[in-house]
């Protein structure tokens, strides 16, 4: 099985480090004796998209496979400039992608430069629900060649089930993606050829809703600390006492069986984060895995902040749990959908490669939390966890606590 995370690639996102010993291999796999030169560069805080560039410095008879793509870690000095796992780093910008696409579903799609497409013109396509600017900070380090589509509606999960409620609103969406396809490339053969839906945090509503019409046409989903069961509604008591009920998010746990068997692949991440006042993202995961008989394994012990505590695999179906149980644990989760599409998503599809090598595209300004004192640069202040986590809307009686689903 896969890990979540290679245990090298978890301490480089950790702790402060330089990228010293990946250039010094590089460097010495040419041959020509700069190890010593490589030993003293600072890279700082660069990551190994340094080492697509100086790759194509090298002749092909001494090229050696180059190690997996990691986004780059937090280090202390980011913080202090003001970012943190809510505001993530940008250090490539949009990278290897064109500018940003607006089409016609409320989204905003990211298209590699040159590559990332079959002969006859497929592209795999990735929707992400919910925090798409900062879920793009991370994939666009590590992807090989898959298409994103980032859709935000607010920050609860009522306006991203009433947007997929309708009939016929999906389709409106993959055929808005294909247009920009079509418009991009020149080619009117350009088409989805694989899909897959993912989501942090309330963007689960629109996941839910969309399974719910038919999944005949997902292949992938992944939702990052964000799914939220029911309370049954025959029992009363303490919330934290009551037992669940699937109903409300039955069209998931259908899809979660269907990975199950391996006819799909299905991710979910959670942390310790409790709402309170409706069931948290472990206690749905405990029911997900009661209700499919799939038990959690423990995860090797780890001292790293938002530890990965155990996980649960069997086939294309994944739960992987993580310590922490405030905002930012919360909001850690944007980072890991790096593994998701670099070990699991892409190797499943067989995505084809795009071209790394391109002049990089800045991001757009889309918005960033502020910093306390706009005057001098620190720390912004923390969104409140309410803010940060898929808190259900009053008026969604599906997700009231009291409903039950």
């Amino acid at each position: 099985m896969t890990a979540p995370f290679d245990h090298e690639v978890a301490l480089l996102r950790r702790r402060p480090g330089k990228w010293l010993a990946v250039a010094a291999v590089a460097l010495t796999t040419l041959g020509v004796g700069v190890a010593a030169v490589a030993s003293t560069l600072d890279l700082g805080d660069r990551p190994p998209e340094f080492l697509m560039r100086f790759r194509k410095l090298v002749p092909a008879k001494f090229k050696t496979e180059l190690p997996k793509l990691a986004p780059a870690q937090l280090t202390a000095s980011l913080r202090k400039r003001g970012y943190h796992e809510c505001n993530p780093h940008d250090p490539i910008g949009l990278g290897p992608y064109d500018p940003y696409r607006t089409i016609r579903a409320r989204g905003r799609m990211l298209i590699p430069q040159k590559g990332g497409h079959t002969p006859d013109m497929g592209f795999d396509v990735l929707v992400h629900f919910h925090g798409h600017e900062p879920v793009r900070k991370t994939l666009v380090q590590v992807a090989r060649g898959v298409t994103f589509v980032g859709i935000d509606l607010g920050i609860a999960s009522g306006p991203y089930m009433k947007a997929y409620q309708q009939p016929g609103t999906f389709q409106v969406l993959r055929d808005s993606i294909e247009e920009a396809l079509r418009d991009k490339t020149g080619d009117s053969r350009a088409h989805i050829r694989n899909l897959g839906l993912s989501a942090w945090s309330a963007g689960y509503g629109a996941v839910n809703e969309i399974l719910k019409l038919s999944n005949s046409g997902v292949d992938s989903v992944a939702l990052l600390d964000g799914l939220h069961a029911g309370y049954d509604p025959a029992v009363g008591g303490m919330a934290s006492r009551r037992p669940l009920s699937g109903a409300n998010i039955e069209p998931i746990i259908d899809f979660a069986r269907q990975a199950e068997r391996g006819e799909k692949l299905f991710v979910f991440t959670h942390s310790n984060v409790d709402p309170v006042t409706y069931p948290s993202t472990k206690r749905t995961a405990d029911f997900v895995l009661s209700e499919l008989g799939v038990p959690r394994a423990p995860a090797p012990e780890s001292d790293l902040p938002f530890a990965w505590t155990s996980r649960a695999d069997q086939k294309g179906f994944h739960v992987w749990a993580y310590s922490g149980g405030d905002t930012k644990a919360h909001c850690e989760h944007i980072t890991f959908i790096a593994p998701i599409v670099r070990d699991l998503i892409e190797p499943r599809w067989g995505t084809p490669a795009m071209d790394r090598n391109v002049p990089f595209n800045k991001a757009p300004k889309l918005g960033t939390p502020k910093a306390a004192d706009s005057e001098t640069p620190s720390e912004p202040a923390q969104p409140t966890l309410s803010a940060a986590i898929s808190a259900p809307s009053s008026d969604d009686a599906i997700l009231s606590p009291e409903s039950g689903g």
